[in-house]
């Protein structure tokens, strides 16, 4: 019994950021588990061959040597997923694994991170809130599988959304990809970072990423504030609207998994105050890589930390402070986090996500045969 199994691969051209990071670690993780033709065999004998599918106008090539990429199908975008994908993969099997899919796809495995635009609505505009809500829902109920990453993503997205939640398979995601790569060392000298007790925050322009929160608390702080590290993109009306001394704020912008293994390594702490989250890589990567982490007390973040990390109040800045100034003052508490969280990141890996993935649509064809 051969089963075609396609990948949509929309989205291998675009910047890697939270959705891209698990599509890619996913399928890394799957590779090392099919034959060198990109063949797998279930229990029950039938060969689920993998493909990758992008439209023709992509210029990428596969990552991944057991997995062929196809070209088809004109146009890009939402259009060509919701048209020339379809057509191109009737008859066989398609896993989408970044929220978007063809909605009217039934041999369908979909993977819907969280349900944040239905949840916190204001902070997208009206147009991606209408074509998400329809995207969901339409989906959601035409797919014959839904993978998430968490139980939380699982009762927000039957909540939200209405889904059957025995349709719903949630799972963790992994952290090896965290110290895959040495940690780059340079990238202190880079940004002349020469003190070892600095504050690392993990930045977006996303306003749900409370970056504002990070930055009210160092005003609080005051003189006593420590140097705080900031990645990512700077949000320049954010920034610019605070009070904080901008000399004990260093700004890195982007760096390579690499420079922020390093950052990681030697930060005191990282703050990650965020309203909400499906998931949320930044705190298990820090946990993984001996940072203590200091996060928000909603969403999916006690699931996912346990008791490895302090919590904060991502609405109130000062229970942030509260929590850096326990840290500061508590050394052996620290130590004691950085080993909570060691042992916590055990529990996260892509190859058991994998495997989850490799039986979710094993169980989907089996059924529909």
């Amino acid at each position: 019994m051969e089963t075609t199994v396609w990948i949509n691969a929309r989205f291998l051209p675009r910047p890697v950021s939270g959705v891209e990071r698990v599509a890619r670690e996913l399928i890394t993780a799957l590779c090392e588990k099919l034959d060198e033709n990109g063949s797998f065999t279930t229990a029950e004998g039938r060969h689920l061959n993998f493909r990758l599918i992008a439209p023709a106008s992509s210029n990428v090539e596969s990552p991944w040597s057991k997995l062929r990429l196809h070209r088809q199908g004109a146009g890009g975008g939402h259009l060509w997923e919701q048209t020339s994908l379809l057509a191109a993969t009737r008859g066989d099997w398609l896993i989408s694994l970044c929220n978007t899919g063809p909605m009217l796809k039934r041999r369908h495995l979909l993977y819907l991170h969280d349900a944040q635009t239905l949840a916190i609505p204001q902070n997208f505009t009206w147009k991606f809130r209408l074509w998400y809500r329809l995207l969901f829902s339409v989906a959601g109920h035409m797919s014959s599988a839904i993978l998430t990453n968490s139980q939380y993503s699982c009762d927000e997205l039957v909540k939200r959304v209405g889904l059957n939640p025995g349709r719903i398979t949630p799972a963790w995601l992994g952290v090896e990809h965290a110290s895959r790569t040495p940690p780059d060392l340079g990238v202190f000298a880079k940004h002349q970072i020469a003190d070892t007790s600095y504050l690392l925050a993990v930045s977006s322009v996303n306003p749900n990423k409370n970056f504002a929160s990070v930055l009210r608390a160092l005003e609080l702080l005051g003189p006593d504030a420590p140097p705080c590290v900031i990645a990512g993109q700077k949000y320049a009306r954010v920034f610019g609207g605070s009070g904080i001394d901008e000399t004990r704020v260093k700004h890195v912008g982007h760096v390579s998994d690499a420079e922020l293994y390093a950052l990681y390594s030697r930060a005191f702490c990282l703050l990650f105050p965020s309203f909400y989250e499906g998931f949320g890589l930044p705190p298990v990567e820090a946990m993984a890589l001996g940072c203590p982490a200091i996060v928000s007390n909603t969403s999916v973040m006690p699931e996912i930390c346990g008791d490895a990390v302090l919590y904060c109040d991502p609405a109130d800045p000062a229970t942030l402070v509260s929590a850096i100034q326990r840290l500061r003052a508590d050394p052996v508490l620290r130590r004691d986090l950085v080993s909570r969280g060691k042992e916590r990141t055990r529990l996260f890996s892509w190859s058991a996500s994998a495997e989850t993935l490799l039986k979710t649509l094993s169980r989907a064809v089996g059924s529909r045969g």
